[in-house]
C-alpha cells in the first residue's frame, strides 16, 4: 500500500504541475512570422504555435501545431499587397476566429516582421482585441525592422506598425535588421536574415525556458506573478542570451545581444535566468550579477532564475529588462 500510495502522490504531483506550467503560445503574423516558426520547430523549441496569414503558399509552407488563412474572400489567398492598412482590416473583420485559440493562453507572444502588409496590420489588431477582451492575458510583442536598403515605403509602413505595436502590447522587443548588419560586418544579406532568424529563436526559446526555472533557497525566485508584474504595460523591453566561459561572462555577453540601441538603466524591472550545470553556478558569481545590475545599471526591481543544465557545457545567461529606452527606436517613431 506504502509504494502505491507513493506512486499516486507523484501522479497527482505530475499533474498538478503540469496544470500550474505557464500556458504559452506563440503566434507567427505574416511571412517572417511563419518563418520563424519554421525555426522554432526545426531548433526543438517545444511551444504551441499558431500561424496566420493572407498569403496561402506561404502559410501551406509553416509548420505550425494550428493554421489560420485570414482574408481569403477579400486577397484571395494571395497576401495583403505589401498594405499594414488592409492587414488590419482583414484581421478585425476575423477576429473572433483569432481569438478563440488564445482563451485558454496566459502568455501570448506575437511575432512578425515590420515593413510588410499582414504582419504589420495584424499584429497590432490582435494585440489590441487581446487586451480588451482578456485583460488578464500578457501580450508581447516581438518585431523586426526592415533593413533600409528595403525602401522608403517599408520603412514608412515600420513606422505605422512600430507605433502601434508599442501602445497595443504590454512589452515589445524590437530588433532591427540594419543593426545586425553592420555588427556583422560584411555578411551578404541571406546571412544576414539567417542572423536574425538565429536571435528570434533565442529570444522566444529563453521566454519559453522560463517556465523550468528551479526554486533556489536565499534568492529570490520567479514566478507567474513576478513575470506578469515586471511585463505588464511595461513598452519597450530588452532581452539578451549570452554564453561564456563562467556565469558572469554569459552575463556581460548578453547585454551585447542589444539590437535595438536599448539603454536598460534605471528600467522599470530586471530578470536575470541563468542556466549551466552545477559546477558552473557559485554563490561568487551568482551575487555578483544582481548587484551589478542594481549598482551599475540602477534596476532596483530584480528577478532571479536559475536551471541545472548537465548538456551545456558553458553557462548561458537570460537578461529581461523591462521600460527601456531607445535612441534607435525613438528615430524610428520620428521618422527620421
Amino acid at each position: 500500500m506504502e509504494l502505491a500510495g507513493r506512486i499516486e502522490e507523484e501522479r497527482y504531483l505530475a499533474e498538478a504541475a503540469s496544470l500550474a506550467a505557464l500556458k504559452m503560445v506563440v503566434v507567427g503574423l505574416g511571412g517572417c512570422g511563419n518563418n520563424t516558426i519554421n525555426n522554432l520547430k526545426r531548433a526543438g523549441v517545444d511551444v504551441p504555435t499558431i500561424a496566420i496569414n493572407t498569403d496561402a503558399a506561404v502559410l501551406s509552407k509553416t509548420r505550425a501545431d494550428l493554421r489560420i488563412l485570414i482574408g481569403e474572400s477579400v486577397v484571395h489567398g494571395r497576401g495583403s499587397a505589401g498594405s499594414p492598412e488592409l492587414g488590419r482590416k482583414i484581421t478585425e473583420e476575423e477576429i473572433d476566429r483569432i481569438l478563440a485559440p488564445l482563451r485558454d493562453k496566459e502568455l501570448i507572444m506575437l511575432v512578425a516582421g515590420l515593413g510588410g502588409g499582414t504582419g504589420t496590420g495584424a499584429l497590432p489588431a490582435i494585440a489590441e482585441a487581446v487586451k480588451s477582451r482578456f485583460k488578464e492575458k500578457l501580450v508581447i510583442g516581438i518585431v523586426t525592422l526592415p533593413f533600409s536598403s528595403e525602401g522608403p515605403a517599408r520603412a514608412r509602413n515600420a513606422q505605422w506598425g512600430l507605433a502601434q505595436t508599442l501602445d497595443a502590447c504590454d512589452m515589445t522587443i524590437v530588433n532591427a535588421n540594419d543593426l545586425l548588419k553592420e555588427r556583422a560586418g560584411n555578411l551578404p544579406i541571406a546571412q544576414a536574415f539567417r542572423e536574425m532568424d538565429r536571435l528570434l529563436v533565442d529570444v522566444i526559446g529563453g521566454i519559453v525556458g522560463l517556465q523550468g526555472i528551479v526554486p533556489q533557497p536565499g534568492l529570490v525566485n520567479l514566478d507567474f506573478s513576478n513575470l506578469s508584474a515586471m511585463i505588464r504595460n511595461s513598452g519597450l523591453g530588452f532581452i539578451g542570451i549570452g554564453e561564456g566561459r563562467r556565469v558572469y561572462d554569459a552575463f556581460k555577453d548578453s547585454l551585447t545581444k542589444n539590437y535595438c540601441e536599448a539603454d536598460i538603466r534605471g528600467a522599470k524591472a530586471g530578470l536575470v535566468y541563468v542556466e549551466g550545470n552545477q559546477t558552473m553556478l557559485t554563490m561568487v558569481e551568482l551575487e555578483r550579477i544582481p548587484r551589478e545590475m542594481s549598482e551599475v545599471y540602477g534596476i532596483t526591481t530584480l528577478f532571479w532564475g536559475i536551471k541545472p543544465n548537465w548538456r551545456l557545457y558553458e553557462p548561458r545567461v537570460m537578461v529581461v529588462a523591462t521600460g527601456v529606452r531607445s535612441p534607435l527606436v525613438e528615430r524610428w517613431l520620428e521618422g527620421s
